[in-house]
């Protein structure tokens, strides 16, 4: 066998070798998301740019806001350049469904009548719950923080790494895709930040 023969058959080798091995791996799969996450294609999207843009203050980033028929409120950054942090930073705060499984701070839960407000933020890529009562609400829903535009039950708004959706029964759900898959989901049965 010549050199140039000997050279042919080795490149085949380990071209063959590779393509065996690259096969035979498993595929990369993203983090499944929690039982009950809705599937976020099948709602009707809305212009972001339809009035669901504020800014707090001149000099400071925008944010995409919007509003739920559930007394909830929410927003995250909405600034023109990508996102340089671990998330994009959702901030919901609210009446929220399915939190009685969520300990009280400082394990004082909240007297008849108290409001009970119910928040999600980021922490580092992941987000998580808290939740809080105060006293004066004597049966109806605590007020919001701040407003927003209405994102109407079978719609959803996406913004850069963002998705947020609002279904029917009280459900909401964002998901946050800048560092993996993570976001919330709120609802009756059981809501769950991941």
């Amino acid at each position: 066998m010549t050199a140039a023969a000997r050279l042919v058959a080795r490149i085949v080798a380990v071209v063959s070798a590779a393509l065996v091995m690259s096969c035979a791996s498993s595929p990369q799969h993203a983090a499944a998301l929690p039982p009950g996450f809705p599937d976020l294609n099948s709602f009707t999207p809305v212009v972001v740019d339809d009035g669901y843009f504020m800014q707090l203050r001149e000099g400071t980033s925008r944010l995409v806001n919007f509003s739920t028929p559930y007394d909830i409120v929410c927003n995250f950054y909405g600034g023109e350049q990508p996102v340089t942090a671990p998330s994009q930073g959702i901030d919901c705060n609210g009446d929220f469904p399915g939190m009685d499984s969520y300990p009280w701070p400082g394990g004082v839960p909240a007297r008849p009548g108290d409001c009970v407000l119910g928040e999600v933020q980021a922490a580092g890529a992941a987000y998580q719950f808290h939740r809080s009562a105060y006293a004066g609400c004597d049966g109806n829903p605590p007020t919001l923080p701040y407003g927003g535009k209405p994102l109407g039950v079978g719609q959803k708004l996406s913004y850069q790494n963002v998705t947020c959706a609002v279904g029917p029964d009280r459900l909401v759900a964002c998901l946050d895709t800048t560092s993996g898959q993570h976001g919330f989901v709120l609802k009756p049965s059981g809501s769950v930040a991941f």
